[in-house]
């Protein structure tokens, strides 16, 4: 069996074929031009926003425990 590989996508700057991400999206290997996919920016601010409010957390417990 041989496998094939298809391209359904390519890049946009280009014209290269490229591999969607399991999220969509792509990095061109060409290129080195970026689509992120649909949601992405709204998905790292909400990680942003959550990672800070662990470190908050931690420090807030630490400075507790020298109390």
């Amino acid at each position: 069996m041989v496998a094939t590989v298809t391209y359904s996508r390519y890049c946009a700057h280009c014209g290269t074929p490229v591999s969607e991400g399991p999220e969509g999206g792509y990095v061109c290997g060409a290129c080195f031009h970026v689509v992120e996919p649909l949601g992405a920016d709204e998905a790292r601010k909400a990680r942003r926003v959550e990672r800070a409010a662990m470190v908050a957390e931690a420090a807030r417990l630490r400075a507790m425990q020298e109390y």
